[in-house]
């Protein structure tokens, strides 16, 4: 069979699981899966190591922004203060954090930390590339 054509039953089989009902698909799972018990097993292993990948993402873009905006303060730079500010001013209870350089790596952690980290890093490094 040519590879348009594998391609093709991939791509229907696809939207078919996307748009199908669950039952169907358990259904569908118990007739092709022989060991129901290890797939389900090998689905929450997988569905872990993605989660913590994505966590370590996280991590790695909370600590990257962390520094930026450290760098930022302590250099005195407008765009990481601005935008740090700005944030502060948008969310009532980060009031107590009105001096800036005086704050600490968690309290910078504690603003961020609902924010959208790849966002604001486009943002700061958009401004890197201007200056």
């Amino acid at each position: 069979m040519s590879n348009k054509i594998n391609n093709k039953i991939n791509e229907a089989l696809y939207n078919f699981y996307l748009k199908a009902d669950k039952d169907i698909i358990d259904d569908s799972l118990r007739d092709a899966i022989q060991n129901l018990e290890e797939y389900n097993k090998k689905k929450k292993q997988i569905i872990f190591l993605a989660q913590a990948k994505a966590q370590q993402k996280q991590n790695e873009y909370l600590k990257e922004l962390l520094n930026k905006f450290k760098e930022g303060i302590n250099e005195n730079i407008d765009r990481p203060v601005a935008i740090l500010k700005q944030i502060i001013q948008n969310n009532p209870s980060f009031a107590m954090y009105c001096n800036i350089e005086k704050l600490s790596n968690e309290d910078i952690i504690e603003i961020l930390k609902d924010k959208n980290l790849v966002e604001l890093l486009e943002q700061l490094e958009e401004n890197d590339q201007s200056h």
